[in-house]
């Protein structure tokens, strides 16, 4: 009995961690080990599955041009794409004849279509159903024929019209991809700036402002009043009295000569050698400008190598300055210059403290700037939203008071 038993295995203790350590059992662990090296011995070092097995991704071109070549035409692919299942055949039936009333039948219905319609009954009231009248639809079925609209051929049919929406709706705008949507703020914004960063914004805030009473300066100068043109009306004045005074004797000499010119001119007659002389200066003037052209063209010719260059170093400027006008408009549409509506995005100011406003520590710190301005902005420079301005209340005429006829008499009567 005592040989037949079998031994109980003995509960290691479970008293705290080092024991559950200390009574694991490793058998399975060194069963595994041991036959994974004693595959080693007899097979050799196993590698991975990666080095054994390849994954083909181009394929035969023999295998390919096979199969190219038995697959059927796209035609009969089409032809046998019938269903396995035979089609459900009816019984052949031959047309139904027209079944002809006799005379007699015909009289009889109407001597029971005339008795009915000469008979006064008053029609039996209707059942109310159970069922609601309202139209019903199958949900699921294809949409309800519309009504026939009455068209009226005094009036034009009107017609609802689908909108397209724009193509621009669709595309993301170019400033959008390459402007970040959360600018990081200058170094020297910082509550403890190093010295060169704090002076490095201070002198862009101060060429801000320069740019901005420059402006300005110009605007005033436009607008004011000159006393210049004071001094115009005078001179125009002293100029129309001059001219006046010297009109006048020139225009008397003026005549005296038209006379004497028109006595010579009747006097005088040339002579057939001096036209003849002046034939020959007018044909030698013409030889010598065509000599002089033709002189230029070879000139030209002589110098068409130097001519191909400069029309070279010329087309090669031109496409130097469309490229440079190319990148120019590429980089305005990064910047999100161009504006959606009739307003341009205005640039802020920089929120900048000087060195005396600077603070020693978070806790005195001045908070500045305004969260929700800077995403306004950054979505108006991003071409996402339209920039708009503030419009204040404006009255075109001011108020006027009247005083009536009647109240003037109530005055009066109570002033008695």
């Amino acid at each position: 009995m005592a040989d037949t038993a079998v031994a109980k295995k003995l509960q290691p203790s479970r008293k705290g961690k080092k024991a559950w350590r200390k009574n694991i059992d490793m058998e399975p662990v060194e069963e595994g080990l041991e036959s994974y090296r004693g595959e080693e011995r007899v097979r050799g070092k196993v590698s991975d599955g990666d080095d054994l097995f390849t994954i083909d991704t181009t394929g035969d071109a023999a295998v390919r041009r096979q199969v190219a070549k038995d697959r059927p035409l796209r035609v009969d692919e089409i032809l046998n794409q019938r269903s396995a299942v035979p089609g459900v055949t009816n019984r052949v039936r031959k047309p139904a004849q027209e079944k002809t009333i006799s005379k007699y039948t015909k009289q009889q219905i109407d001597k029971i279509a005339k008795r009915k319609s000469q008979q006064d009954a008053s029609p039996l009231p209707k059942k109310k159903s159970k069922h609601s009248t309202a139209p019903s639809y199958d949900m699921w079925g294809d949409e309800p024929a519309a009504e026939p609209v009455e068209e009226n051929s005094y009036l034009d049919v009107v017609k609802e019209r689908k909108v397209n929406a724009p193509v621009t709706l669709k595309r993301k705008p170019t400033a959008a991809v390459h402007q970040p949507a959360v600018a990081v703020p200058h170094a020297g914004a910082s509550y403890n700036p190093t010295m060169e960063d704090h002076q490095a914004l201070l002198r862009q805030a101060h060429e801000m402002e320069e740019k901005k009473e420059a402006e300005s300066l110009k605007l005033k100068e436009k607008l004011s009043y000159r006393k210049e043109l004071d001094d115009i009306a005078h001179e125009l004045e002293q100029s129309l009295e001059d001219e006046d005074e010297e009109s006048a004797p020139e225009s008397d000499h003026d005549e005296a000569d038209a006379v004497q010119q028109s006595n010579n001119k009747e006097a005088k007659r040339k002579t057939r050698a001096q036209r003849n002389k002046e034939k020959r200066v007018r044909l030698e003037q013409i030889m010598n400008k065509k000599k002089q052209h033709e002189k230029e063209i070879r000139k030209q010719i002589d110098h068409l190598n130097h001519i191909e260059e400069e029309v070279k170093q010329h087309q090669e400027k031109l496409k130097a300055m469309a490229e440079k006008r190319q990148e120019i408009r590429e980089y305005i549409e990064k910047e999100g210059v161009k504006r959606l509506g009739k307003h341009y995005v205005k640039e802020r100011a920089i929120d900048v403290q000087l060195q005396d406003e600077l603070s020693e520590s978070l806790r005195q710190l001045k908070p500045e700037g305004s969260l929700l301005h800077d995403r306004q902005h950054s979505l108006q420079k991003r071409n996402i939203i339209e920039p708009r301005v503030e419009v204040k209340p404006f009255k075109k005429y001011t108020p006027k008071v009247y005083e009536k006829r009647s109240y003037k008499q109530f005055d009066a009567k109570h002033s008695k």
